[in-house]
């Protein structure tokens, strides 16, 4: 229809205002930067990198302060770039040749970019962006130059736009964001989730369309965007906002009782957690407990892994946050991949995905691991509860067998030290690799639960990089392919008879709750902001109802068909 627009859903809700069409700024319409020696050109470069970062640093702690710990990482990581030796000392170098030091800053970054997306690595290469980003903002303090932002609250429209836009935006003054590139697991989609924007992704020929318009209404939902929307179609956002604002108020009220299904099923729902400071906020959404403790964020921005004493102090404070009644599971550290580690030591590798990651480590950084698994063993004792702990990126029986020694052996350790140690350590591994899936039934054999990781999972299952927005289409865990692997998953650890849960993304999207649960998965692991939703999803379904959906979403083939499928039963009840 004229007007009328699709993309891929990136973050929920409605908005609709007038269009701001973001254009990113370089070195057109920026002032040359007039210099009287190179010794200024250096000292005023150095300057503008470290003003750069200082405000990434700020912002990153505006969302620091906004409960947004793992989304502030995003800005961390730009603030390092701003300040990166390789950077800024070519564009010092450039300015002592002669060039403007604002034409050194924006070549130098440039050049770092152009490697940056020339790699075969799809995440690293989506990473010459934030250098791009960077580079502007280090403009920005060198010309004086000011962001341009929206005069009036709007809706944001662009091919792409940095998060540290979103970051910086005065709050009420973006409504929404629509994009004509980007896909869900990007940058600016996350942060979009977290600010409670809502977002549209990926959406063809958005620029033509808005070219003239003056309104632009978007439904982070559906993906439906629609430019300069007539009276019917505004009254139809109306009411889905109205049944939304109803359901929202539903789910709140229903939080501290236990999830299940209308007839009764029980679903335990678990928080991801990043430190033990997001404890709090676990707690007040309800959480049964931590399905996912990442503790690789205690070994990144660091220049050495963290001690023994340090990782056992935070793994208990956790601990005694939810007390003996509540699990903690700690997954141990999935360094490698996206997550690098410079002071291990590691060469760098061609697919870092596909290479010495988490579990693997094992074999090579022994103490590494069982430093870790010692810290969770003496936190258990002097907490008083009963540990848990999961390995991720297990491929191979031997990989499962490989953390029961460590395990084993780190236990050994803290016993002939003397100090209080728990006897048994609940032990499971986590889903995400095929072949894990494939073997199911024997490693259920070998470890107490399962816990399945659906973003990496898809990613494997699909060949698809979820970090390569060229692949946006096929980074979505209700695929058929991916949820006939689950189900392999769960009939395999139904033998054995151990738990199953999920702690990806799916897990904590309302409409893949249901097909989880109806897939028999056991437990669900998301931020502690969605459990609320997803309370509020089970409690107005049956198990039939879930098992149903369930046998219709694996005779599906294609992941659209899976979520109009959950659709019809979230609307029905909405």
């Amino acid at each position: 229809m004229p007007g009328r627009l699709t993309g891929i859903p990136a973050a929920p809700g409605i908005a609709r205002g007038p269009v701001w069409r973001y254009r990113p700024r370089g070195a057109a319409g920026v002032p040359v930067v007039a210099v009287s020696s190179r010794g200024e050109a250096e000292l005023r470069i150095r300057r503008a990198a470290a003003a750069a970062a200082a405000q990434l640093q700020a912002l990153a702690q505006r969302l620091c302060d906004l409960d947004h710990p793992g989304d502030a990482e995003i800005l961390e990581a730009q603030a390092l770039m701003a300040i990166d030796p390789a950077i800024v000392e070519e564009a010092v170098r450039l300015a002592r040749s002669g060039l403007d030091p604002v034409e050194a800053v924006l070549a130098s970054a440039e050049t770092s970019a152009e490697a940056l997306a020339s790699l075969d690595d799809a995440l690293l290469a989506a990473r010459a962006a934030d250098v791009r980003d960077v580079a502007v903002r280090v403009v920005r303090a060198l010309s004086g130059a000011h962001l341009e932002l929206p005069m009036v609250p709007s809706v944001a429209v662009a091919d792409d736009i940095p998060p540290s836009l979103l970051a910086e935006m005065p709050p009420g003054l973006l409504l929404g964001v629509a994009l004509a590139g980007g896909s869900p697991t990007a940058h600016v989609a996350i942060l979009a989730r977290s600010l409670g924007l809502p977002a549209v992704v990926a959406v063809e020929a958005l620029l033509d369309a808005v070219h003239g318009a003056s309104e632009i209404a978007i439904d982070g939902e559906t993906g439906a965007i629609f430019v300069d929307p007539d009276s019917a179609e505004l009254q139809a956002l109306a009411d889905r906002q109205a049944i939304r604002g109803d359901r929202d108020r539903a789910a709140t009220a229903l939080r501290g009782t236990p999830a299940a299904t209308a007839d009764g099923q029980r679903v335990v729902l678990l928080a991801n957690i990043r430190s033990a400071d997001d404890a709090t906020r676990a707690l007040e959404a309800g959480a049964d407990g931590v399905g996912l403790f990442r503790t690789e964020y205690l070994f990144m921005r660091r220049q050495s892994a963290p001690t023994e004493a340090d990782q056992t102090s935070e793994y208990r404070r956790a601990m005694e946050a939810f007390g003996p009644g509540r699990p903690v599971v700690i997954r141990m550290a999935d360094i490698g991949g996206d997550k690098p580690i410079p002071y291990l030591g590691r060469p760098e590798e061609p697919n870092p995905f596909l290479g010495v990651r988490a579990i693997r480590l094992g074999h090579e950084s022994r103490e590494l691991l069982l430093t870790q698994l010692r810290a969770i063993w003496r936190a258990a004792g002097l907490a008083g509860v009963t540990p848990y702990v999961m390995a991720p990126m297990v491929a191979t029986i031997a990989d499962a067998r490989l953390l029961i020694e460590l395990r084993d052996e780190a236990r050994e350790a803290v016993v002939a030290s003397g100090a209080e140690c728990p006897d048994r350590m609940v032990t499971g591994v986590m889903i995400e690799v095929p072949s894990a899936a494939i073997l199911a039934p024997e490693l259920a054999r070998l470890v107490d639960f399962f816990s399945i990781g659906t973003n990496d999972l898809t990613q494997y299952v699909l060949a698809a990089d979820r970090g390569n927005p060229s692949l946006a289409g096929l980074q979505d865990a209700l695929h058929p392919a991916v949820l006939r692997t689950i189900a392999t998953v769960v009939a395999g650890a139904d033998a054995a008879g151990i738990p199953v849960a999920a702690c990806g993304e799916l897990a904590g999207d309302p409409a893949g709750a249901l097909v989880l649960v109806g897939l028999g998965v056991d437990e669900l692991s998301a931020e502690p902001r969605l459990l609320d939703g997803i309370r509020a999803a089970l409690a107005d379904v049956t198990g039939g109802q879930v098992r149903e959906l369930a046998a219709r979403a694996l005779a599906a083939t294609d992941a659209e068909t899976v979520r109009a499928y959950a659709r019809e039963i979230l609307d029905a009840k909405g």
